[in-house]
């Protein structure tokens, strides 16, 4: 058990390092992603834009519903979007290449097992295994992640596209 643990603190401070860091800031982009998603989802879905309810149902979810703070403009809605899209773009990204690091980490350290002979042919392709194993985790775990941003992120375009079109309504453009 100390063996392996020892491994997987040599290959830390090496490439597993690497995709760890790289991780890190995968989170910070995520959180800024949800950040400007909330922004714009909680501006259309605040609870005094609620239509068709009970005055019950409305006073229920007053309670537990985000409510924006102040009203957006339009500009200031389309500016958000904006960065909400180039937002999630870049975390989208970041996200798809924890495999490739995986799959580089495992090349780099597969590379000099050809030279070795014995033991310490097992130290290099448990390097590279725990490369491929930590760059799947990763983009399996930022993918779990992105379910919770793009469900809102297609809803407030829908919302956007009312906004800049009010003349489309049930999927029919008005005759002008």
């Amino acid at each position: 058990m100390g063996e392996v643990l020892g491994l997987f603190l040599d290959n830390l401070l090496g490439f597993d390092g690497l995709i760890l860091l790289a991780a890190l800031c995968n989170v910070f982009a995520y959180l800024n992603t949800r950040n400007k998603t909330n922004r714009v989802y909680y501006h259309f879905n605040a609870q005094d834009k609620l239509v068709n309810l009970t005055e019950d149902v409305k006073e229920a979810i007053k309670g537990t519903a985000k409510a924006e703070r102040k009203k957006l403009t339009v500009n200031e809605l389309l500016e958000y979007r904006e960065q909400m899209n180039r937002s999630y773009a870049f975390y989208c990204n970041f996200t798809t290449m924890f495999p490739l690091l995986g799959m580089l980490g495992t090349v780099i350290s597969l590379i000099p097992m050809v030279n070795l002979i014995g033991t310490e042919t097992t130290g290099a392709f448990f390097a590279a295994l725990t490369s491929t194993f930590w760059g799947i985790v990763a983009a399996l775990v930022f993918k779990f992640l992105d379910s919770f941003l793009s469900y809102k992120i297609e809803d407030n375009e829908k919302h956007m596209e009312y906004l800049l079109n009010p003349k489309k309504r049930n999927g029919q453009e008005s005759d002008e």
